[in-house]
This record gives structure tokens, C-alpha cells and sequence, in this order.
């Protein structure tokens, strides 16, 4: 049974299997590298910063991150999901977690959060940062709920400037952003640079760390990272 195979790794990059194609997923041998490899670079920090750390999955989609972060100590996850498609299809991959799905957009939801005083160890905000058009509004609301820890991977610009460039995508596509208005097919949203990124840091108080992808052996379904157009960037409250 998929629950009986599951073991705590010894290392991030072997918490995914394509055991995991037995909650409903299809999985090949490249994406479960890409997704390995990511998880070696995304849970790079302290490995004791996760045992017994509540952790919050910022578009969460069908909990992958979420179910990682539990196989590497973590004692509870929130996930915040725009569709509620993608968080029914990954109830089946949370079952038997202490985990829950938030549905909704995530601008309205974080400051309810912070309203009732939920805090968290551990922020991810991965592939989700580039579907979104306010970097400083969604820095400032993870910062409200007091991380140790953020951790965003996302497409950036690969400049030192502090620029985002502004784009639009179809809303109607489950991998980009939703709807915020009735009727809407597109979204403005942006691609920040990975001096934003510095910048926001710098301004709440976070250190940055990038991690270096050019230490990857098997790059396979990797080639963003490789190319520099996407990047993991781990941030420290100083």
C-alpha cells in the first residue's frame, strides 16, 4: 500500500516516488527528478527548522509540497488554493495528514490569518510568485504571520535590479492565476527580478540565500533552473 511504503528520507531529494501515481497522478521518470531536485534545493535550510513545524503551502494546487513537508518532520500544513478542483484532487495524497486546504485567493485569506493570530515556521511560496501582480502586498502579509522561514521559488528575471515585468495569462489555465472578477479570461500579473526579491527582503527584514542549481548532477526536466529563469531563493528573518 502507498502509505506502508512511505519512508522518512534520509535527504529531501528522495522524498518523492512514482508511488505517488497511485493517488491518481501520472508522474514519469523526468518529472520525479524535476521534483526531487526541487525539494533538495527548497528544504536546503536547517532540517531541524521543519520537526514539529506548522508550515503554510501559498498555492498549495494538490498539496505535493504540502505532503513533502510532513515525510521531513513537519507536524501540521495549511494549504491555500485558488481551485477547488486541485485541492479535491489532493485529498487522496493528504489523507491521514494533519494538513487542510483553504480555498480561495490568497490576497483575501493571508490577512484573515493574521487577523485571528495563526502563525507559522515555515512559509512556501513556490511556482506561485509569478501569478501574482503585488509582490510587496504578498511579502508584507506572509511577514505578518511571523515565518522563520520563507521560502520562494518562482520565474525571475535574472537581473539585479529591482524591476518587475508585467504580464498578462489566461485565467482559464489551472497553472496560472484565477479569476478575479466574474467573466475574466486574463490576468495582469508579473515576473519580479531577483533584485525585487533582495529588495523585499532587505525592506521586512529577511536574509536571502540563492540556491545554486548549478550543483545539480542530473538536470533532467530542469532546464529553467539551468537556464536561470527560474530560481529558489530561502529567506532568514535576521
Amino acid at each position: 500500500m502507498f502509505q506502508k511504503a512511505i519512508r522518512r528520507p534520509a535527504r529531501a531529494d528522495q522524498v518523492f516516488s512514482l508511488d505517488i501515481n497511485q493517488k491518481g497522478f501520472f508522474w514519469n521518470a523526468g518529472y520525479l527528478n524535476r521534483m526531487n531536485n526541487r525539494a533538495s534545493q527548497i528544504f536546503s535550510f536547517d532540517p531541524l527548522a521543519l520537526q514539529g513545524a506548522r508550515v503554510l503551502d501559498i498555492g498549495a494546487r494538490f498539496g505535493f509540497w504540502s505532503w513533502a513537508a510532513h515525510q521531513l518532520g513537519a507536524a501540521q500544513t495549511l494549504g491555500i488554493e485558488g481551485r477547488q478542483e486541485s485541492a479535491d484532487r489532493g485529498a487522496k495524497l493528504m489523507q491521514g495528514l494533519k494538513h487542510q486546504f483553504l480555498i480561495g485567493n490568497a490576497f483575501d485569506l493571508l490577512p484573515k490569518l493574521a487577523d485571528v493570530g495563526q502563525s507559522f515556521d515555515v512559509i512556501l511560496n513556490l511556482g506561485f510568485y509569478y501569478h501574482i501582480y503585488d509582490h510587496n502586498s504578498m511579502f508584507r502579509m506572509m511577514d505578518a504571520l511571523a515565518p522563520r522561514i520563507i521560502v520562494i521559488d518562482s520565474e525571475m528575471d535574472d537581473l539585479d535590479d529591482p524591476v518587475v515585468r508585467i504580464r498578462k495569462e489566461k485565467t482559464w489555465n489551472p497553472n496560472n492565476a484565477i479569476a478575479e472578477a466574474p467573466g475574466q479570461d486574463f490576468a495582469a500579473v508579473g515576473n519580479p527580478s531577483r533584485g525585487t526579491i533582495e529588495l523585499l527582503a532587505e525592506c521586512y527584514g529577511y536574509q536571502t540565500r540563492w540556491c545554486d542549481w548549478s550543483t545539480v548532477k542530473d538536470t533532467t526536466d530542469c532546464d529553467d533552473y539551468i537556464a536561470r529563469t527560474r530560481f529558489t531563493c530561502i529567506l532568514t528573518k535576521a
